[in-house]
């Protein structure tokens, strides 16, 4: 009996590996907010810019429900970047991914939720060359493909992600005010 315990844990390792319960990726994940509040205009209203930040980023993805090819996971994700104008998005949500084993790829798309902070250089007076941050409850659907190398590693040849994002938190900025996000992102997959 005391045999069966060894021999039952090294008969699961092959399929708790073919598994993949757990995924981790790291990413090089520059992002694009359009229509970032950096100050008010002389004429009234509001100055706007957009900008490009080249963001490091990173998350897990539990696959919850394996079903032949098809893998129905939960994604929690990150990304930032440090700067005058700069950005820092978590998201979290459903993922759904498609093995494709002809063609050896991982083709994926997944709808989330959750937080952005952008972090802005004013332009105009009295506050000009200071900073400003704004919080905004963000949403973003996202698109890529993963392509396996190793039975535990695999390449994020791209991902796509566009959304919005809803002011919640900052000084000056007028509550229910949006900016367009659009993410694109490559890197390293790790299974587990």
């Amino acid at each position: 009996m005391r045999l069966m315990l060894p021999i039952a844990a090294l008969a699961a390792v092959p399929v708790l590996a073919h598994a993949q319960i757990v995924s981790a990726y790291a990413t090089f994940a520059p992002s694009h907010v359009s229509g970032v509040i950096n100050g008010n205009a002389s004429s009234g209203g509001y100055n706007s810019t957009s900008y490009w930040t080249p963001a490091a980023g990173g998350g897990v993805t539990l696959n919850v429900l394996p079903l032949g090819p098809v893998r129905i996971g939960l994604d929690l994700r990150a990304s930032g970047s440090a700067g005058s104008n700069s950005d820092t998005l978590v998201l979290f949500g459903p993922r759904v991914a498609v093995r494709l084993p002809i063609v050896k790829l991982k083709p994926y798309v997944q709808a989330s939720g959750g937080y952005l902070r952008t972090n802005t250089t004013l332009v105009a007076s009295p506050f000009a060359g200071s900073s400003a941050t704004n919080g905004f409850g963000a949403w973003e659907v996202l698109g890529g493909i993963d392509r396996p190398v190793l039975p535990f590693f695999d390449f994020r040849v791209i991902e796509v992600g566009g959304g919005k994002a809803y002011n919640i938190s900052g000084a000056g900025v007028p509550s229910g005010y949006t900016v367009s996000l659009f993410t694109l992102s490559s890197g390293l997959v790790f299974h587990f």
